[in-house]
């Protein structure tokens, strides 16, 4: 008597959706997410509270419901399974190895346009201090918010340009995408970066979880500096030497890391 077999696996988002339409999808996502931070904004006000309405009203809930309505597997169709251990800690070392020269990037940045008197007041005014204030900016940039990006920009976006162009123009194209969505010139050089270094991320490991643990500590670093230091000046400080020899040690680790990655990846 033959084994039973099971059914076949129904197809997925990639194998029902056209590349066209799944980045419509992205665009309806990201414009649902502005409008659910500016509704929110508009109403409450405040840094993080935005961040976190829109991540998870304009984009974790359409998801959600469109993958009931679709059938969509989040560990199938976006790559959110567990990943192994040396990718993890691969993504982790590049993640902190790529802060210091992102961070000269955004001093660039700042450089060439200096940031809005206006931002700079309301970042001020709303940095968190008090410990529940600080997990719930916690919870806002280093959970939600890094794990509604990626499902958008390397989930979405970047697969597309992958499948269609290739790895190395999908990173710069996805990359120069997510540095200007989010709308802050004087930290455009830094977000770009921080866009690519996910990409390679992506590419390296073929995880999303991989590369929302890798944003989920980027953030959860520049967090930490951004309560640690205050509110920041009009004028960006330019690096000292410490500054430059961190960044370029930073570098040759990143490389190396980087390197090491790419060797490892899945075939």
């Amino acid at each position: 008597m033959p084994a039973p077999t099971s059914p076949p696996a129904a197809p997925g988002l990639w194998e029902t959706w056209s590349r066209g339409r799944l980045l419509a999808l992205a665009g309806l996502l990201v414009a649902a997410n502005f409008a659910c931070q500016l509704l929110w904004y508009d109403r409450g006000g405040g840094l993080f509270a935005p961040v976190l309405a829109g991540a998870a009203g304009g984009i974790l809930l359409p998801l959600l419901v469109l993958a009931w309505r679709w059938r969509w597997r989040a560990r199938r169709d976006f790559a959110l399974g567990r990943p192994a251990l040396g990718m993890v800690v691969g993504s982790v070392m590049v993640a902190l190895a790529a802060l210091a020269p992102g961070s000269l990037l955004a001093w660039l940045s700042q450089r060439l346009h200096p940031a809005d008197p206006q931002w700079l007041a309301h970042y001020a005014a709303n940095l968190p201090g008090a410990p529940a204030e600080i997990a719930f900016a916690a919870l806002a940039v280093v959970i939600v918010g890094p794990l509604a990006e990626e499902l958008v920009f390397r989930g979405l976006v970047h697969r597309v340009f992958s499948r269609t162009w290739g790895p190395w123009p999908a990173i710069a194209v996805s990359a120069l995408l997510f540095g200007l969505v989010h709308g802050e010139p004087w930290y455009l050089l830094g977000l770009i970066a921080v866009g690519a270094l996910l990409g390679f991320v992506w590419e390296t490991t073929g995880s999303l979880t991989c590369c929302w643990i890798a944003h989920a500590v980027h953030n959860g670093v520049s967090l930490a500096v951004m309560v640690a230091a205050g509110p920041p000046g009009a004028q960006a400080q330019a690096p000292t030497a410490t500054d430059l020899a961190l960044a370029a040690g930073s570098l040759a680790m990143l490389v190396l890391t980087g390197r090491w990655l790419w060797r490892a990846r899945p075939r």
